[in-house]
């Protein structure tokens, strides 16, 4: 499996979409920044839940592009005909898709709440937008949360999977990820988000680990002609 995932990176070559990410943390921590200039943040507290909403609504939507590029575009075009040809089984080469699909979210969801907070953090120091003092536990407490954050994003970036292979569209797929991140992570009141409660974002993250075993179950019978 590591082999052919590996096969699956070398064949669809991802590197604009890693380039793309690094982007887009570069971009979050700007803007992280100037807002900080304009209405300076209270706590560390409103740092680490604005980040987390962020990377996680940016990181899903990414997920989405990538599932159109490794899957529903092939399906589209009919490319996926030929792997299929091979004498590997189908099961497998969608598995190595949705890996490297849940992966890259999780790792990057990750890597973004590490550069974003650790950058802040530091211009901070000079800044002295938060006067309140980062800890350790503090920094412990948060990066426990950041991998479940991330774990559960990895897969809810899944779910946009049942909406693009209806017609295999890329638009859909897209589009939903977009939805689905937007009211999951938006604000009502001060502080409270939907993704606040954990129930809401595991039952979402079941949904798209279901989603992903019907996708694979069902890849065997499906008709790509």
């Amino acid at each position: 499996m590591l082999k052919l995932t590996r096969l699956e990176l070398k064949k669809n070559g991802i590197g604009g979409n890693i380039g793309g990410a690094f982007i887009a943390i570069f971009i979050i921590l700007t803007l992280l920044t100037v807002v900080n200039f304009e209405e300076p943040l209270l706590s560390y507290k409103d740092i680490f839940s604005l980040t987390n909403v962020i990377t996680t609504v940016t990181f899903i939507i990414f997920a989405s592009v990538l599932l159109s590029k490794l899957i529903i575009d092939e399906f589209k075009s009919k490319t996926i005909t030929v792997l299929f040809m091979y004498p590997v089984n189908r099961k497998k080469v969608l598995i190595a898709k949705l890996i490297i699909v849940v992966a890259f979210t999780f790792i990057f969801s990750l890597l973004a709440k590490i550069i974003i907070i650790s950058g802040f953090s530091f211009i901070n120091q000079y800044t002295h937008f938060i006067q309140e003092e980062l800890t350790f536990e503090m920094i412990r407490n948060q990066f426990f949360i950041g991998i479940v954050n991330s774990l559960t994003a990895g897969c809810i970036s899944l779910i946009p999977l049942y909406f693009g292979m209806r017609k295999y569209s890329t638009p859909a797929t897209i589009v939903s990820a977009i939805i689905i991140s937007s009211i999951l992570n938006s604000q009502f009141g001060t502080e409270f988000t939907l993704s606040s409660i954990i129930y809401i974002p595991l039952a979402l993250s079941a949904l798209g680990v279901l989603i992903g075993f019907i996708s694979i179950r069902n890849i065997e019978t499906k008709d790509i002609v």
